[in-house]
């Protein structure tokens, strides 16, 4: 399949654009990235092209699911799913070649591992973009611990991992779930687990954070769930942010043993600098522009002290990071160490610091968060091109 030169929408040459695979999770700003991709009316932006929506998809859902449709924090765009409508069939429900297997099965699969019917699903979007003379832009929360599996097969796509503190990544999902009745972002990383139990980097990271699963590997996709959205109903807030943290865990882990490129969605937000340097990153290697959208007027506020068990949990997390080490991309583990030790600071004291990363590869924990004793304490937008 040929991706070179397609043409842009204004006839303008695009020059050798290259197809953006963007892996983020649930509440981790990426969305905000992707749109940052959309606006280009060269780029085709597919959102969520794993989600179990994508079954049952159809034109009056595609015009209902919107960001002003539910409390989304989303910037204001084109309803989400509009791209999807030109692979609809008239009359029958979902996007063709699409199994509701693909929203959580082998969600941790290995660069090795045989998904026929995934691969030539994906290579369908992809062609569907390439058809109309534009670059795909593929968005997912499904896709961060299969990023060496998507590398192996889509070598030629630039495969990007969004990062953030996952304590604030949860204060969002937390708000989701108390203020606007909607736990799907608290359900869907427990039941991402449990239907993934069995993989050996999601095995490793439940037992050292101590995160029970419950036995829905063989489960009916629907009766797995709903078995996991009841059990959500009932667990503490601490273990909620357990399991929450045990899945930003597995990916992480999974996703920064690649060479991928990986973003700081927070320091995206807040630094004027790193946005230019990762603008500069993502167009040298498809040349597409991030052009995020920055609202002046948006404020960030502080996610709430953990308290003592999700601390507790934080802090495995931090050793069990500490462990793979020698395993993970040197830039990516010490933005991944950042970003779960920045929970960990209280006010005067001294922040985590892996000593032998920092002697071993100095520049691995030495990345341009210069906010980073008090990360919520300012922004550095002065400088920023609205």
């Amino acid at each position: 399949m040929n991706f070179v030169s397609p043409a842009r929408m204004d006839g303008t040459p695009s020059g050798n654009l290259t197809p953006v695979f963007l892996h983020t999770g649930w509440r981790s700003r990426g969305t905000w990235i992707w749109a940052g991709l959309r606006a280009d009316p060269g780029v085709m932006g597919f959102y969520e092209p794993l989600s179990e929506a994508m079954a049952g998809l159809t034109p009056e859902v595609i015009a209902a699911t919107r960001p002003d449709s539910w409390p989304s924090g989303h910037p204001s765009m084109p309803p989400y799913w509009s791209e999807f409508a030109g692979m609809l069939r008239p009359n029958v429900p979902g996007v063709p070649g699409y199994r509701t297997t693909f929203a959580t099965e082998h969600a941790f699969a290995g660069a090795a591992g045989s998904q026929p019917e995934l691969a030539a699903y994906l290579r369908g979007v992809l062609l569907h973009a390439t058809t109309a003379g534009r670059t795909p832009a593929l968005k997912f929360c499904r896709s961060m611990g299969r990023v060496a599996w998507m590398q192996a097969t889509f070598p030629h796509a630039l495969h990007a991992v969004v990062l953030r503190r996952p304590d604030a990544q949860w204060a969002s999902a937390r708000h989701q779930m108390e203020v606007h009745d909607n736990p799907y972002c608290v359900t869907m990383p427990l039941l991402t687990l449990a239907r993934n139990a069995d993989a050996p980097v999601v095995a490793r990271v439940c037992r050292a954070l101590r995160v029970p699963l419950p036995r829905l590997r063989q489960a009916d996709p629907a009766r797995a769930a709903e078995a996991c959205r009841q059990m959500v109903d009932h667990l503490s807030w601490a273990d909620r942010y357990g399991a929450f943290l045990a899945h930003w865990m597995a990916g992480a882990l999974a996703a920064l043993a690649t060479d991928c490129l990986v973003l700081d969605a927070d320091m995206l937000l807040w630094s004027a600098q790193y946005r230019r340097d990762m603008t500069a990153a993502v167009a040298r290697r498809s040349g597409l522009r991030l052009n995020l959208p920055i609202d002046p007027e948006r404020t960030v506020t502080t996610p709430p002290a953990l308290d003592g068990e999700e601390t507790e949990a934080q802090q495995a997390a931090l050793t069990l990071l500490q462990e793979h080490r020698t395993a993970l991309a040197p830039e990516g583990y010490g933005l991944a160490w950042n970003l779960l030790a920045a929970a960990l600071i209280r006010p005067g004291a001294e922040a985590p610091r892996d000593e032998a990363a920092a002697a071993e590869e100095p520049s691995a924990l030495s990345s341009p968060r210069s906010w980073f004793r008090n990360p919520w304490a300012h922004r550095e937008d002065a400088d920023a091109t609205r």
